[in-house]
């Protein structure tokens, strides 16, 4: 997958709020539109774009905020968020859709509106299966309104409850993931400290709401980490039991960034396609 980046062809849409979005296409085949999730953009996922290319044209979005696409706006909304999708699916044409984290909140709720998505796959979708303790996006929106970036990541890690880190005291945390995450990445996280914001007020927004999905037609595989917090694998055996055409598959040596360039897209495009073209 080497040469996976310069194989991309790049294109953009202007979104019905004249927003640009910037999406990346690759492949041969069915359209299959990728959703990232937050502070990430679509370059995170050209590892996943090259494996499934050989049998999907595949289109790697930039949601409003992030890489190559115009800002989010002072009404940022999963409104907003399911316009830009929608004018990416006419321009593309694809019936496809997968989406990570938070981009799998937005692609549920996509595919509970739009009849022509025909398959749909999300790993570990930012979906909150019962009301929620959200104290700590106020920390965190205090800290950025005091341009303290490391405390507002720290509370925004230890909030979202995918790592060990949640169990330690703030100092602490956020001693240790100024160790943890430096250089280009921590570079790339600061900038989108402000839309991730943002985002996670879209998914309390959405809390306690899942029964929402009873409403998607599509055929759906819902994925998870097996190194992921029980909740998670929870919230994955909800929607299954939820959405009527569901099939749902955990990852034993998997955690939250499974499908991203770093990880595992590989494995997480083999039952994808298992999925998808069965």
């Amino acid at each position: 997958m080497a040469n996976v980046k310069s194989a991309f062809k790049t294109s953009a849409i202007v979104s019905k709020d004249g927003t640009k979005i910037s999406y990346k296409s690759m492949g041969k085949g069915p359209g299959l539109i990728i959703v990232h999730g937050a502070l990430s953009d679509s370059g995170d996922f050209s590892e996943l774009a090259g494996e499934l290319s050989d049998s999907f044209m595949i289109h790697v979005m930039d949601r409003r905020g992030h890489g190559r696409s115009g800002p989010q706006g002072p009404e940022y909304s999963m409104e907003k968020e399911i316009e830009d999708l929608q004018m990416i699916k006419q321009a593309t044409g694809a019936s496809l859709l997968f989406g990570h984290s938070y981009g799998g909140l937005i692609s549920l709720q996509f595919a509970r509106r739009e009849p022509s998505i025909t398959r749909l796959a999300v790993y570990e979708p930012g979906v909150c299966i019962e009301k929620t303790n959200w104290e700590w996006l106020d920390d965190y929106e205090r800290a950025m309104d005091r341009n303290d970036s490391r405390a507002a990541f720290a509370s925004f890690v230890r909030g979202s409850g995918h790592t060990p880190l949640t169990r330690l005291p703030m100092w602490y945390a956020k001693f240790i993931l100024s160790i943890m995450v430096r250089g280009e990445r921590w570079d790339k996280i600061q900038k989108l400290l402000p839309e991730n914001l943002k985002e996670h007020r879209e998914v309390r927004r959405f809390e306690a709401l899942y029964s929402q999905y009873r409403e998607i037609d599509a055929g759906t595989l819902l994925m998870a980490g097996g190194k992921s917090p029980n909740i998670i694998k929870q919230m994955i055996q909800t929607l299954d039991q939820t959405i009527a055409e569901s099939q749902a598959v955990i990852f034993p040596q998997l955690d939250h960034f499974g499908p991203d360039n770093e990880n595992a897209p590989a494995e997480i495009a083999i039952q994808i396609k298992r999925n998808f073209l069965s």
